[in-house]
């Protein structure tokens, strides 16, 4: 039997190659402590390898600062009904600055760049040859799928493209057939897959073949967002499919929500990571401990501030384009940087 395989996706912004390995191992090592289990052996049973695209992103990035004919060439790109006139002057006019303007340039640039078709495609394709490699060394069925924000976006949109009902062994198209080849689980953490799709107008992620069973791609579809995740309020994914887990932590240990370590070691999902990917069982009691240790975490008056500014935020009539989107998050991101003591 074929070792397993565990893929990651990394999100938005820097991720020099290697980092979110590190960063899931680290967070599950970490609970599984918590747990009562100190021995990291669970981590031999599976391979792990990530899908990184961020250093092309960088380089784009930087293209895009310093050249506006680049900037101009590049969105002219940009389609999808969330791109509007007024959004689409303010991003080919902004000037090398721009790249002061941290959480944008290193954040939403990545969500605008990949919803381009020019540059989102080249990912998808780089994607499903990077994923059609590992599926024919390991087996469909011993690869489990982890993505996170921008990440489940790169992941959905290639396998949509990969796994048709309609794929014959016969004709010359590469793909897979739906149900056929399905992988052992899908992880998505704070999943955006249906506001960027707002944005490229690929596959509808609750119609697409990303999902469980004969029609799909995978046997198991896990998806975490937390409550107070913003990036998560944006047409909010949920589909309803056959071994599907849903888990919405409410806790903030951190005031970045959006955080793949908090994620990560979030009880519910280390435990079920454990037991699904790498056969480790874990006890109530054991839980119980994790759980407890996890609440102590739990900030006060910073998570109130949040919560509160978040709720405002919440409540207004509707978030419908992407401009006003990215409004509210830089008000959000102030907060967090000066929560986090970065602004002092």
């Amino acid at each position: 039997m074929s070792k397993k395989l565990v893929i990651l996706v990394h999100g938005m912004g820097n991720h020099p190659k290697g980092s979110m390995i590190k960063e899931f191992k680290k967070a599950l090592s970490d609970r599984a402590k918590a747990f009562g289990i100190i021995e990291q052996s669970y981590f031999s049973k599976a391979d792990h390898k990530e899908f990184n695209y961020s250093e092309y992103f960088d380089l784009l990035r930087k293209q895009f600062a310093d050249n506006a004919e680049a900037r101009k060439k590049g969105f002219k790109y940009l389609t999808g009904k969330g791109f509007e006139e007024k959004l689409l002057l303010q991003l080919t006019n902004f000037e090398s600055k721009l790249s002061k303007d941290e959480f944008f340039y290193t954040h939403w640039l990545d969500v605008v760049l990949y919803s381009t078709m020019y540059f989102g495609e080249k990912i998808r394709l780089d994607f499903i040859d990077f994923f059609d490699k590992q599926r024919k060394k390991y087996g469909h069925s011993n690869i489990h799928l982890i993505s996170h924000s921008l990440g489940t976006a790169v992941a959905h949109d290639s396998l949509a493209k990969y796994y048709r009902t309609e794929s014959d062994p016969f004709d010359n198209i590469p793909d897979l057939k739906t149900g056929d080849f399905n992988i052992a689980s899908i992880w998505t953490f704070a999943n955006v897959t249906r506001m960027v799709n707002r944005l490229n107008n690929l596959t509808d992620p609750i119609q697409s073949t990303v999902v469980t069973g004969t029609d799909g791609c995978s046997s198991n579809f896990a998806n975490i967002r937390h409550k107070y995740d913003p990036f998560t309020w944006f047409l909010t994914y949920n589909r309803r499919m056959s071994n599907y887990y849903s888990v919405v932590p409410t806790i903030i240990r951190n005031v970045n929500t959006h955080d793949f370590y908090e994620y990560i070691t979030e009880p519910r999902v280390a435990r079920a990571m454990l037991n699904l990917i790498y056969e480790q069982s874990i006890t109530d009691t054991q839980f119980e401990k994790g759980v407890s240790e996890h609440k102590e975490g739990t900030l006060k008056e910073e998570a109130k501030e949040l919560r509160d500014l978040l709720k405002s935020i919440w409540e207004k009539p509707s978030l419908d384009s992407v401009k006003d989107v990215v409004k509210q998050f830089k008000t959000i991101q102030k907060k967090i940087d000066e929560l986090s003591g970065i602004n002092e």
